[in-house]
Order: C-alpha cells, then sequence, then structure tokens
C-alpha cells in the first residue's frame, strides 16, 4: 500500500510541475485577466506615488505630506496658478499610474491591452505611448501647463525603455537556444528619480498672455514648467496640509546625501528657528545566544543617540 501511494504522488507531482511549464491555453490564459479598473489602478499607483515622494523629499521643507499631496492629486490647481509641488505630484503621480498600467497589459493581467493572447507565457514588450493613449481617453488631454506636463512624462516614460531577453526555446544543460527581446521600463525608482531631477530644472513661466504664447514655442519636452512661487513651507498652512518645520528632526553633519548634511541649515535656520540637540536613550537586545541548545539568552544594551530638531 506504501509504493502505491508513494507511485501516486510521484504522478501527482510530476503532472503538476508539466502543468506550471507547459504554455496557458487561451481559456486559462484568460482566467488571469480582468477588465481595466482605472479605481484598482489609481489605487495601487497613488500609493507607490507617495511613498516615493516622501523618500524624495524626506529632508525637504516640503516633505511631501500624505494630506497636501491627496488634496494636490485629487482636487488639482488651475494651470494658471501651478507652484513647484503641484506640477511634481501631478508628474509623480501620472507616471505611477501609466507604469503600473503599462506592466500590467504587457504582462496580460488586464484583458483587450496585450500585444497576444499568450503575453502571460511570453511578456510583450512595455508600451507606455499605449498606457498614456488609454489614459488621455478616460480623462482627457489637459491644456496649456497640465498638457505640456502631461506630454512631459510621457515623452519621459518613452525614453525610460530598455531591453530585456527571454529564453523561448531551452538546450541541454541549461543553455538557451532561442531568445527573444523585448523593451520593458526601467524600475519605478528611476523614473521617480528622473522626475525629481525635473522637479530641481522646473521652469517657471512669466503668466502674461503675450509672454506665454512666445514662451511655448521654445519649452523643450524634457522640462516641467510651473507659473507662481512655492508657499513658505517654513509655517504650517491653515487647514493642516503640512505643518512646517518646527519639531522637525535634522541630522547635523552627518547622512548619506546633501539634503540630509544640510537639513538643520535648511529646515532650521533658513526658517528661523534653532537646532535643539538631545541625547536620547535606546534598550536594545544584545549579546544573544543559545542557553541549553534551545533557549535565546539576551543581554539588554543601553545606548545614547544625539537627535537633533527645529525649535
Amino acid at each position: 500500500m506504501f509504493y502505491i501511494i508513494q507511485i501516486f504522488l510521484s504522478l501527482a507531482s510530476s503532472a503538476t510541475a508539466a502543468s506550471l511549464t507547459a504554455p496557458l491555453s487561451y481559456y486559462q490564459y484568460t482566467q488571469f485577466q480582468a477588465p481595466l479598473s482605472w479605481e484598482a489602478i489609481s489605487s495601487s499607483s497613488l500609493d507607490q506615488a507617495i511613498s516615493s515622494c516622501q523618500r524624495s523629499f524626506k529632508w525637504q521643507r516640503w516633505n511631501c505630506p500624505n494630506q497636501d499631496f491627496v488634496k494636490r492629486r485629487t482636487a488639482p490647481t488651475p494651470a494658471q496658478a501651478l507652484d513647484r509641488e503641484d506640477v511634481y505630484v501631478a508628474a509623480i503621480a501620472l507616471a505611477s499610474i501609466l507604469h503600473t498600467l503599462t506592466k500590467d497589459c504587457a504582462n496580460g493581467l488586464i484583458a483587450g491591452c496585450g500585444c497576444s493572447d499568450n503575453a502571460l507565457n511570453m511578456p510583450c514588450a512595455h508600451e507606455p505611448s499605449k498606457a498614456l493613449q488609454l489614459y488621455e481617453q478616460r480623462y482627457g488631454m489637459g491644456v496649456d501647463a497640465l498638457g505640456h506636463n502631461q506630454r512631459v512624462v510621457g515623452a519621459l516614460l518613452e525614453k525610460s525603455l530598455e531591453q530585456e531577453c527571454h529564453c523561448i526555446q531551452h538546450g541541454p544543460q541549461g543553455s538557451c537556444l532561442e531568445k527573444k527581446c523585448v523593451q520593458v521600463l526601467k524600475p519605478f525608482e528611476a523614473i521617480a528619480q528622473d522626475l525629481l531631477n525635473m522637479y530641481d530644472d522646473a521652469i517657471q513661466l512669466d503668466t502674461t498672455a503675450s509672454n506665454l504664447k512666445i514662451m511655448w514655442q521654445n519649452i523643450p519636452l524634457d522640462s516641467l514648467v510651473y507659473m507662481l512661487d512655492s508657499p513658505n513651507y517654513c509655517q504650517p498652512e491653515a487647514s493642516g496640509r503640512w505643518a512646517g518645520t518646527r519639531g522637525r528632526q535634522c541630522a547635523k553633519h552627518t547622512g548619506s546625501t546633501a539634503d540630509e548634511r544640510l537639513s538643520c541649515q535648511q529646515l532650521c535656520r533658513v526658517c528661523g528657528f534653532r537646532v535643539r540637540s538631545q541625547h536620547l536613550r535606546s534598550e536594545r537586545r544584545c549579546n544573544c545566544k543559545l542557553v541549553w541548545g534551545f533557549r535565546l539568552q539576551c543581554d539588554v544594551c543601553i545606548q545614547l543617540e544625539r537627535h537633533y530638531s527645529c525649535y
């Protein structure tokens, strides 16, 4: 009886392995697909955009607070009143949506936007232009500064394609007899870094009608544009969209980036606040060892850490 069970399990595992490696049928393929849901795409993309924004602006006076990001995203500022942060929020949010939509289409997860009926077996090339077209069909194309910045994001994704190769026919001893290479998007964080550089180099436009008409002809598709100076982020916003820099932690002459090393100057002194130094006590487990081979025994180590903040 034992041998019969063993043989049955062996056959079952072989069948399972075969089903995992065999190409999916059209019926199996379509079971993985879902209709395009803008709500689902927007939700996951917004989380990705906010996380990236907050990492990028951690040591800046405007540190991309959740409430302000969502407000700028859900109640967009009119084109003639865009400040630099409005432009960045719109750009990073759109880039995240297009990046997610492009990858999901290419991987065959969304019905009707892949390149073939077999995209789950062999991913399609990434086509951000197709994702932008779907987005514009749903939400329309902005005008003036909004439309220009939308085109800038689309052009950036087109330039963010790189080649990725897949083996479609394996040979003996793990060799590959035939490859298929497709263009795929770079990781989102690489695109986010490009957008951060564009934020730093964004062009402020004169809002008079005559100047705008002249300037639009000379603005390249690798430059974001905005209209108004940023508000004073040193002080809290009345409705709570940002809290100001009083109480913010900074890093004095330490850190891996220039923004972090200069943060006490930028967050505190430039805003008229002083820098407070405090020693904070923290406890952690240390010198851990196994006792009697099964029980973990640790000491408690006390560490004093110096923290700086604005006051």
